[in-house]
This record gives C-alpha cells, structure tokens and sequence, in this order.
C-alpha cells in the first residue's frame, strides 16, 4: 500500500519581495486622528453636528465683530465674569455646616485702684465769711463782724460710687471788734440739713464731689448798741442794785434770724490708702428768714434787726474723710 502527500506549492523569490513591499507601504504612515466635537455648554445633544458647527460660526462672527468696540468694556468685565462652576466642599450633597464659633472665657475685669467704700464720716475745719445786709436803721453792726472758725460734721452713705445721701451739722463763729481771729465776738451760725452729694469718679487716687444741703438754721449778729427800750429794760432787771448807773450806757444786744437754708458744697479728695480721704473744701449757704429777734441782757423779744442782720455765710476749709465698709 502506498501513501501519497500533499505536494505544497512552490513560491518564487519574486513574489515574496513585492508581497513585503506592499505590506510595507500600507503601513508606513498611520491615518490621522479625528477632530474631538465637545459639545457647549446648554447645546442641545439631540442636534445635528452641522447646527453646531454653523452656531459655533454664527457666535465666532458676532464676536469678531463686536471685539473692536468693546475692547476696554470686556478686558474690565473678563476679571468679574463668575466660574462656569461654583467650589465644591465638604463630603456630600449638601454645602458644609458653618463652624460654631469657640467659646472663649470671658476676659478679667480690670482691679479699680482705690475702690470706694459706703460707709462715710467727714469732719473739716473751716473759715467762716460771714454775709451780712443792713437793717432797719443802717448796718453798723457789720462794719465790724469779721470771719471766725467753725466746724463741719458729716454722716454719708454712699448708695452708689456716683451718688451719697446722709446728715450735715455745722457750728462756726464770727470774729468782733478787739478780738482774736479764734474767737466768736462777733456772732454765730448754726445749721442742721439733710445733704446729697454727686462723686466725679468711682476709683482712682482723686475724688472730686459737689453737694447741696437744704436745712434749718439761725444766725447771731452782735450789734454792741442799745436802744432806749434796751436800756430801760437792762435798768428794770437790775432794780435795787443800782440800776440807776447804768441808765443811758451802751448794752450789749445780739440780732438772731432763724429760718430755711440752702448750702453748696463743693471740694477734691486725695485718698491716703484704701479708708482716709484729705482734700480742699469750699461752700456758699444763704438763708430764707422766718423770725428775727433782738436779745439785750439775757432777755429776747422779736422784732426786726436794727443794725444789720447775717444773710448766709461762706467757708473755705480742710475736709478729713473716714470710709467703712466693703468696696462698691
């Protein structure tokens, strides 16, 4: 038995080499890439590529021609023209919480330096100036009245570091005709009230103040002259004594008004340490008289001053204040 295989054809050296040739040649240069067509922004997909391509022309065309005569307008707009999207932050679709401010602790409160206290008691020594107006004859008796030494007291509670309310007392004297500056020859003032006093300052070392007291008073004028009715009553007390030497002599008489008064105040403290307060003191009292009277041998009847009545009186002193109490 015999077995016959397929003869396999023969291929000629000149066929393989333009078989490579062609081969070759079709593969040499690739075809280039196509154009990528990015649809704008809003265009409708469903259109045609043509309708794009002649609404891109159409804008290109509008722009072009609108370029030379807005120029400046669009180099001035082209920094403010908004994204074509907004930032996105956070991790979903929601914008991100808006973070809560941190709680910082309140600051200190800055130290007062010299705080006030509520409690207060002042006391000054003063010069008394008294005033004094004529009376129903002339004013001799206040030709000869000159200023003498008094007292102040104070009691203040201080309801605010602005603001104190309490009781004033004042004593002082008037200096006479022969006689020493410390003396009270010449006359007297007394007065009582109730005082309410405003503060400029709640701390520091300065505590500067003005008050107004409204009271109840009397002042003494001593006129050193004697009436005839003076004179005979003098005469009348000292009966069997010898009264007779004394009839026509000069006698000594004061001229007492009492009444309704008013007194400003004013003055600057200095604090020496936390409780004592020194400092400069001046005040103007005037006074609404109710009664006068004149007195002669221990013996007063009223009837208008003669000689000169006191108005009111001024001081100028040295005021020395305490405080207690907790600081305001």
């Amino acid at each position: 038995m015999t077995c016959t295989l397929p003869r396999r054809p023969a291929c000629s050296p000149p066929i393989l080499v333009a078989s490579l040739l062609l081969c070759s040649s079709a593969t040499a240069l690739a075809d280039p890439p196509p154009p990528q067509n990015i649809p704008e922004r809003g265009a409708n997909l469903a259109e045609p590529p043509d309708a794009n391509v002649s609404r891109n022309a159409n804008a290109s065309l509008d722009a072009n021609a609108n370029a030379n005569a807005n120029t400046d307008t669009n180099a001035s707009d082209e920094s403010q023209l908004p994204l074509p999207y907004a930032p996105w932050l956070g991790t979903g679709l929601s914008p991100p919480a808006t973070p809560a401010p941190a709680r910082l602790p309140a600051p200190y409160a800055r130290p007062r330096a010299h705080p006030r206290r509520p409690f207060e008691v002042s006391a000054s020594l003063s010069a008394f100036l008294p005033s004094c107006g004529s009376g129903s004859i002339d004013d001799r008796a206040c030709l000869t009245v000159s200023p003498g030494p008094g007292l102040d007291v104070l009691l203040l509670y201080r309801v605010h570091p602005f603001f104190a309310l309490g009781g004033e007392a004042t004593l002082g004297g008037f200096g006479g005709p022969g006689s020493g500056w410390l003396s009270s020859a010449g006359g007297g003032a007394r007065f009582f009230g109730v005082i309410g006093r405003v503060y400029f300052a709640d701390d520091g070392p300065w505590d500067p103040y003005l008050a107004l007291t409204l009271g109840a008073g009397s002042l003494t004028l001593e006129t050193n002259t004697a009436t005839d009715a003076d004179t005979a009553t003098g005469a009348g007390a000292g009966a069997g004594a010898g009264a007779g030497a004394g009839a026509g002599a000069d006698a000594e008489t004061d001229a007492a008004t009492s009444g309704f008064g008013g007194r400003i105040a004013g003055g600057v403290d200095y604090l020496l340490g936390s409780r004592f307060r020194l400092g400069p003191t001046a005040s103007l009292a005037r006074w609404v008289a109710y009664r006068e009277q004149r007195c002669g041998s221990s013996i007063c009847r009223e009837e208008p001053a003669a000689y000169g009545r006191l108005l009111g009186f001024a001081t100028l002193g040295l005021r020395l204040t305490a405080s207690f109490g907790e600081v305001l």
